[in-house]
């Protein structure tokens, strides 16, 4: 009789959790597109805008490849991609490699958002798939979703640099999607959410829906993305989680747009943490951890969100802090992240702000300009692994 082996690989990103943030107020704590169609089958396996030459995380990952993984690579893609039932692998290839291959697959392509997720391999070779959608069905979706991602795009100005457009991309997925907790419970009547569709048709999604969400927007604009599957730390321990990787300026960086939703909208909170977007691999390698698959991603980079916005601190300045907040103010911002150099700078400004309540000062010579803001409660949020305070602004009812 033959054996059939199954793989479930949605399952095991869906229960990945928003990072739990933590704050006090006043001693209180708190909690704060190429077009998309079915795409025919073709030698192709990474469909790019890239100029030939240039190497992308794509070709870094499956350059790992033997040329039988590669080959089997090729037949699962063009698979997937055109809706087969089931595709033969004949290479020789075991079959925990082979779920392996088609979560490879599938990082590097988000648009193929109709399978369910998982598939059964059999001792002679048969790689059958399951899918959410019948060929037709995925076909309106595409073309739903193709929509939805174009007004996206046109709400951006296409002047805007690579780091604008990504900073847009990743604050409008957070924003406009909402963890799909109760869905993650029984992933397999809700295997949307694990996709772009429960992104942009739902507003609702899981870990690797965030991702493929944001590496999919981000490819329409003709940048370079994948979703990277692995663990991340949360307060119940070690928890299967997927996030992106990214290519600015030449360099690569790391995105996670699931918790850059930590702070919980239920709370009245309209904004967005910046903290995990655009990290290297130190900063990532605090809470994240990759599978195998993608561990020769790694990013060296060091012109983050905090650079980029001159909210990096080599020295606890008073006045600096001032002015920073000033302009974010002024700016109609509805909070600020500062991230200071190291430990003992983040612990200076943590006393300076807060224990001894130089932020209530602070407030208090920006509120003549605008009497809106409240000056005598101040609600804030610590990240201690990552040395950055978080700042929300009140206004006066």
């Amino acid at each position: 009789m033959k054996k059939f082996f199954k793989f479930v690989f949605v399952i095991a990103l869906a229960f990945c959790l928003l990072y739990a943030y933590n704050a006090h107020t006043n001693g209180e704590l708190v909690q704060t597109i190429d077009k998309l169609t079915m795409i025919k089958e073709t030698e192709t396996t990474i469909p790019t805008t890239k100029n030939k030459s240039t190497v992308t995380l794509a070709d870094t990952l499956n350059s790992a490849l033997t040329d039988e993984e590669q080959k089997a690579f090729d037949i699962i893609y063009n698979g997937l991609s055109t809706h087969k039932s089931s595709v033969n692998i004949y290479q020789n290839i075991e079959t925990d490699r082979i779920f392996e291959l088609v979560e490879l697959v599938l990082s590097q392509h988000p648009e193929i958002f109709w399978t369910k997720g998982d598939c059964t391999f059999s001792n002679s070779g048969r790689l059958t798939f399951k899918y959410a959608y019948s060929y037709e069905q995925a076909q309106e979706k595409a073309l739903l979703i193709e929509k939805k991602a174009d007004d996206i795009l046109k709400t951006m100005d296409s002047k805007s640099s690579d780091y604008e457009k990504s900073l847009a991309l990743f604050d409008y997925i957070t924003m406009h999607t909402t963890y799909a907790y109760d869905e993650a419970a029984d992933i397999n009547n809700y295997c949307e959410v694990s996709t772009i569709e429960g992104v942009f048709l739902n507003g609702k999604a899981v870990c690797s829906g965030y991702s493929k969400a944001y590496q999919y927007l981000l490819t329409l604009c003709g940048m370079d993305a994948i979703t990277i599957s692995g663990y991340a730390n949360t307060p119940n321990g070690s928890e299967n989680h997927a996030w992106t990787a990214q290519v600015i300026d030449n360099e690569i960086y790391f995105s996670d747009a699931t918790w850059g939703d930590g702070f919980e909208k239920n709370k009245g909170s309209n904004s967005v943490s910046h903290i995990f977007f655009l990290m290297n691999s130190e900063e990532l390698e605090k809470t994240h951890s990759c599978n195998d698959n993608f561990s020769a991603i790694k990013s060296t980079g060091k012109n983050n969100y905090f650079v980029r916005q001159g909210l990096y601190f080599e020295k606890y300045s008073q006045p600096d802090i001032r002015n920073r907040i000033k302009n974010a103010f002024e700016a109609n911002e509805n909070d600020i992240q500062l991230k200071f150099a190291n430990a003992q700078e983040y612990k200076t400004a943590k006393e300076s702000l807060f224990d001894n309540q130089g932020i209530y000062f602070i407030l208090k010579t920006i509120d003549p300009l605008s009497k809106k803001i409240k000056t005598d409660t101040i609600k804030y949020n610590n990240d201690d692994e990552h040395n950055t305070i978080t700042i929300f602004f009140s206004e006066k009812e």
